[in-house]
């Protein structure tokens, strides 16, 4: 006779999938349900795996099966239950370098809030294994995949905010042909502590000239983040509020200019 939870975790109806896996934990014999949840890791239904990473987490604290099944998810060809496998080791322990091929090679698949995960995963890593910081600057290379690189970049504002290394990182990446890179790039920029030359040029530069007015809009609004703008990037914003062909850009000109000029009155 087939067990409950097990029938549950094998459903075609999601939300009966996601309740298996919330009574798998609380479950009598929930150490001999951890080698399903670990398959269930790799559903085609976000919130189904959460509850399957929750599930884990709770058998997890008090059987070490848990760890001995997650080896398998590593190795598993689907990258998403690679990835879930890491996270879920990763609630477990702190996270061993072992972990790292995992998250790497599932990087150019993941989707969603997955996405927010891997860079979580490559942070923890990289704060504890010296070796990590430089594969992360690596994915964030212009030879990667731009889903790959938004992943890398949001490791490497948390990892390393104002370094040298991640400033040319996000310059790069705002140059990208892909627009989601570039807005979060540009996104980056404007979160700069101590902005160079080079950053101002570039965000005038796309207050100026780019074709997209998303861009030109966060290139807009990160003036009024990081204030202090030299007079010629500040042109490149007048300009922008007095003259820029879409009514959003122009409003967010405008907000940014009023920023810089309460931040000169305050000095």
């Amino acid at each position: 006779m087939t067990h409950p939870v097990l029938a549950a975790l094998r459903s075609e109806a999601a939300d009966e999938r996601r309740a298996g896996c919330e009574a798998a934990a609380a479950d009598p014999s929930a150490v001999l349900l951890v080698e399903a949840l670990v398959g269930v890791l790799g559903d085609r239904d976000a919130r189904v795996v959460r509850a399957a990473t929750r599930a884990l987490e709770r058998i997890g604290r008090d059987h070490e099966a848990v760890l001995v099944a997650l080896r398998a998810a590593l190795r598993s060809e689907d990258p998403r239950q690679r990835l879930e496998g890491a996270w879920t080791w990763a609630r477990l322990e702190p996270p061993p370098i072992k972990l790292l091929p995992a998250v790497v090679s599932a990087l150019g698949h993941v989707e969603g809030d997955a996405r927010w995960r891997a860079a979580r995963l490559l942070v923890e890593l990289a704060r504890l294994h010296d070796e990590v910081a430089p594969v992360v600057r690596n994915l964030a290379g212009s030879d990667q995949p731009a889903r790959v690189r938004r992943i890398a970049l949001t490791a490497l504002r948390e990892l390393e905010p104002d370094s040298p290394e991640t400033v040319r990182a996000h310059l790069a990446a705002s140059r990208d042909p892909d627009p989601g890179l570039q807005r979060l790039a540009l996104t980056g920029l404007a979160g700069l502590r101590a902005p160079t030359r080079e950053v101002w040029g570039r965000l005038a530069e796309v207050l100026a000239t780019h074709s997209d007015p998303a861009c030109r809009r966060v290139a807009a609004t990160a003036f009024g983040a990081l204030g202090a703008a030299p007079a010629d990037a500040r042109l490149a914003l007048e300009r922008a509020a007095a003259n820029d062909r879409d009514a959003s850009v122009r409003a967010a000109a405008e907000r940014a200019r009023g920023a810089l000029a309460a931040q000169d009155q305050s000095q």
